[in-house]
């Protein structure tokens, strides 16, 4: 799978936290519901300094690599200038293999695979998901963002 290497500023990302693995599939059905409880419950709309309309799915605080549990924040990149309402967490500022997909029902599943099959020389410090809704709100494309090794 095709990416491409990206330096990332430090961003502030703020929404609802779970703390979860990927052993058996736990992160898929703790991720989803994070994300019906966020969306479905207007939490973004609570959010203040938000720098776009687009959401972010942050994982980070990994205990080892990604077969360990790590934190998952559902939220949005704010400007970090008001009190947080939720969890506030940084994005690591670095390199970065950015991955795209303009097919959000399938092309996440496939980036994730393709990430755990290469040698990339993770840092596991954050990983992100950046997700840019469309006219009906929906994810229209994403773009993951994995942090290497300097």
């Amino acid at each position: 799978m095709d990416y491409e290497l990206v330096r990332i500023e430090e961003k502030t990302v703020e929404g609802i936290e779970i703390r979860t693995e990927n052993k058996d599939g736990k992160a898929m059905r703790d991720i989803f519901p994070l994300w019906k409880d966020f969306l479905g419950n207007g939490k973004g709309e609570m959010i203040h300094g938000r720098v776009n309309t687009n959401y972010i799915g942050l994982y980070t605080d990994y205990e080892g690599d990604f077969t360990k549990p790590y934190s998952y924040i559902a939220g949005c990149e704010t400007d970090g200038s008001t009190a947080p309402v939720f969890t506030a967490k940084k994005i690591r500022a670095g390199n970065y293999a950015k991955f795209v997909t303009k097919n959000p029902e399938k092309g996440l599943g496939e980036i994730w695979n393709a990430v755990w099959a290469l040698p990339l020389k993770r840092a596991y410090a954050s990983d992100f998901e950046e997700y840019f809704p469309g006219q009906d709100g929906q994810p229209e494309e994403i773009h993951v963002y994995i942090g290497v090794e300097e």
